[in-house]
């Protein structure tokens, strides 16, 4: 039982930090950058920053303390980044050159395709 809410807590904040690291590195992809406002990309990089500096003096935390640290980034990061896919005419082909390191959990909720399951584009 303690084994598996170890795992449990571990993976709540592995994916807190990556999904942080996830919208940091999306916020400096050049392509992307280009399609976010500067105070958008500002409040994801200062949301990110706070959460990553939380991880690393709450290396202890359980499980709930992340889960509810990784729906405030969300709360922050979401409905920025669907707002640029809208803009961006996300509906046919998705962002360009992608998301760099994907997106943690994916984005649910996200741009126009949200509810009809993953869409997965071939690449050669």
């Amino acid at each position: 039982r303690s084994d598996k809410l170890a795992k449990e807590r571990i993976e709540a904040k592995n994916g807190l930090e990556n999904y942080a690291y996830s919208m940091k590195n999306t916020c400096n992809d050049e392509k992307t950058a280009a399609a976010l406002a500067e105070d958008d990309k500002k409040k994801i990089m200062d949301a990110c920053d706070e959460a990553i500096q939380w991880l690393d003096g709450a290396q202890e935390a359980s499980k709930d303390e992340y889960d509810s640290r990784m729906k405030e980034l969300e709360g922050i990061c979401q409905p920025i980044i669907t707002k640029m896919y809208q803009q961006a005419g996300g509906a046919e082909g998705g962002m360009p050159g992608g998301m760099p390191g994907g997106m943690p959990g994916g984005m649910p909720g996200a741009g126009a395709g949200a509810g009809t399951g993953p869409q997965v584009e071939e690449v050669d």
